[in-house]
């Protein structure tokens, strides 16, 4: 008599995703690794690795023409805002005040230094800077200010002297002086051809009568002769001296780096498009003076400068690249002998050049820009190594070679995450969270117009092409998961999963994720085969609330821990296996933890 043979129970297998690491656009689906997702948005990694929904941006203003730049004020909660040709300055209570009316509508970059904010945007470099009654700011073109080099000194009357500082490049005036001989009333300054402006001379540092000025060979006529200043120079005399184009140098340039060695002791302006592989260097601590003599040129025009990096005590300065010709180069200081400070260049290797230059940045220690194929990090001092600038971004970079208009994208590090943003698209590399070779995590969202960013009061702000100024709520805030109005639509996918077995098929009996608990929130899990995707199940996971009280879907929970749910869905005769979680309601939060896969091994696929 045969024995009744009891069915075996179907082992149940579990597949448990707990650790979040970014997207991954570079990687087939199905040889990703658990943490990275081939298809995720508007998520990010919270301080406690599991993933969150960003919150929404509110405009706050909107003006009548595109948002250009934003630039924290120096001192103060305000802000400066270019708009089209205005500029104004917005303090933190909203109120605004209009400064000019002359911007080129393009985009503008700025620097800080002695608690001025100075502005470039190719057309007039601008300083905004206190008022004298401290009542207000204004804003000033640099050369109604610039700094007057006294360029020769100690010259006897018929001329001569010794050579002291060199022309700025930002203002036709310049200063001599002069030993006064007790006799002499015509005195003979380092220049012919003088400008018409007005000629003042000063004895002793008291302004005296200039009664002629001869301005085809420069000799200025005194109304009396001044005293003899004994082997002291005691005549000083002002006059301007145009040369043309040298202005337009520095107010012709588009950015800046602060460098100095180990402090930030000059300023070097570049993006000048009739110059483009040359910058300038400012005085000491002084960006209203900028020598004429204080200029380097860095290989051919044919490959332009696009922006400066400081690592440690260099400065890199990284070109277009578009040449047979090195992409980068390092500046260093040092002083002379005669204590005057140098800059030398290294040059670099040929390698990945930057194509915008308001993408530099620095993301914690590393110095990072976008380049044609991706974002480039600086891992070195030594810029003759192939291998000192290399991709950090692998994982987003075929997605983001295909992004049109790279060249006006921008770029800001907030909170320990460098956010570059392209085409409404926002790229955002992680500090934190980091691979063997040292490239960040990055995150992937959608639906955020900016093209200009700031940081005000620790929150980040934007400007938009259609004239709107907005910032990113706060998740504690009203109405802080929209977009304005709009709902945020955030999910994650896994990877594809052969489930163990990449040649049996598979019964999914369950999809069990792990939610953050929200007043109000909800989630809507699909399994995604080759046959496309089946929504499991869409749930609404709230917790007990009176501010948020909705009969419609009353909830008694009320403990503020983790919550798991199943979606109890079978799909038979899986070989593949994808699971997508996310939420796009309009104000709901959302945050996952971990998501527990359960399958059985069914037969051979045929």
């Amino acid at each position: 008599m045969r024995a009744y043979q009891f069915p075996q129970p179907e082992t149940v297998h579990e597949t448990v995703v707990s650790s979040f690491g970014g997207v991954d656009f570079r990687t087939h689906p199905t040889k990703l690794s658990l943490s990275r997702s081939p298809d995720m948005q508007n998520l990010i990694c919270d301080q406690n690795d599991y993933l969150v929904k960003r919150t929404g941006w509110q405009t706050k203003h909107t003006y009548d023409a595109p948002v250009y730049g934003l630039f924290p004020l120096p001192d103060s909660g305000g802000c400066v805002v270019h708009a089209g040709k205005k500029l104004y300055i917005r303090q933190s209570d909203g109120t605004q005040t209009e400064l000019c009316s002359d911007m080129k509508e393009d985009f503008s970059q700025s620097f800080i230094m002695n608690g001025v904010l100075y502005l470039l945007d190719g057309q007039a470099f601008r300083a905004v800077r206190r008022k004298a009654s401290e009542d207000g700011w204004e804003a000033v073109r640099v050369q109604d200010i610039a700094y007057v080099p006294t360029t020769t000194i100690s010259a006897q009357p018929t001329g001569g002297g010794t050579s002291y500082e060199a022309v700025n490049l930002l203002t036709p005036k310049r200063i001599n002086t002069f030993l006064g001989n007790g006799t002499a009333t015509q005195f003979q300054v380092d220049a012919t051809d003088l400008d018409d402006a007005a000629v003042t001379a000063a004895v002793d540092g008291k302004a005296v009568t200039v009664s002629s000025v001869n301005r085809s060979n420069g000799v200025i006529t005194l109304a009396s002769p001044p005293a003899n200043g004994n082997g002291l120079a005691n005549v000083a005399i002002t006059f301007s001296k145009t040369v043309e184009g040298y202005a337009d140098k520095i107010n012709h340039c588009r950015f800046a780096g602060l460098y100095g060695g180990k402090n930030d002791t000059r300023v070097f302006l570049a993006g000048n498009p009739d110059e483009p592989a040359c910058d300038w260097q400012s005085g000491l601590y002084d960006p209203t003076y900028f020598p004429d003599t204080g200029y380097t040129r860095m290989g051919t025009d044919a490959s332009a400068i696009v922006g400066y990096l400081k690592q440690y005590e260099s400065q890199l300065i990284v070109k277009s690249g578009d040449a047979q010709e090195s992409a980068s180069y390092r500046r260093t200081f040092t002083l002379s002998d005669d204590g005057t400070a140098l800059y030398p260049l290294t040059q670099g290797a040929q390698g990945e050049g930057a194509v915008c230059s308001r993408s530099f940045a620095t993301l914690n220690d590393l110095p990072v820009f976008l380049s044609a194929h991706g974002v480039q990090g600086v891992f070195g001092t030594s810029v003759a190594e192939q291998r000192t600038i290399r991709s950090i971004s692998d994982a987003i970079t075929p997605r983001l070679e295909t992004e049109s208009g790279l060249e006006n994208a921008c770029a800001i590090v907030f909170e320990g995450k460098y956010y570059l943003v392209v085409n409404e698209h926002v790229y955002i590399a992680d500090g934190t969270i980091a691979d063997t070779d040292g490239s960040p995590a990055w995150f992937y969202w959608t639906n955020v117009p900016a093209q200009c960013l700031t940081v005000l009061d620790d929150e980040l702000w934007f400007g938009t092409a259609d004239g709107k100024l907005c910032r990113f709520r706060q998740a504690e805030e009203d109405d802080a998961y929209c977009d304005d109005d709009a709902a945020i639509d955030a999910y994650w996918r896994t990877p594809t999963l052969p489930l163990g077995d990449w040649g049996r098929g598979k019964t999914v009996r369950d999809v069990i994720p792990t939610l953050m608990p929200h007043s109000r929130s909800g989630a809507t899990v699909q399994y995604e085969s080759e046959d496309g995707k089946v929504l499991a199940l869409s749930r609404n996971m709230d917790l007990f609330s009176f501010k948020t009280l909705d009969f419609s879907r009353f909830s008694f929970r009320c403990i503020p821990g983790a919550l798991s749910y199943r979606t109890r869905y079978r799909q038979h005769r899986m070989p593949l296996l994808a699971v997508r979680i996310g939420n796009d309601r309009p104000d709901e939060p959302f945050g996952l933890l971990a998501l527990t896969i359960r399958w059985t091994t069914g037969q051979t696929i045929i």
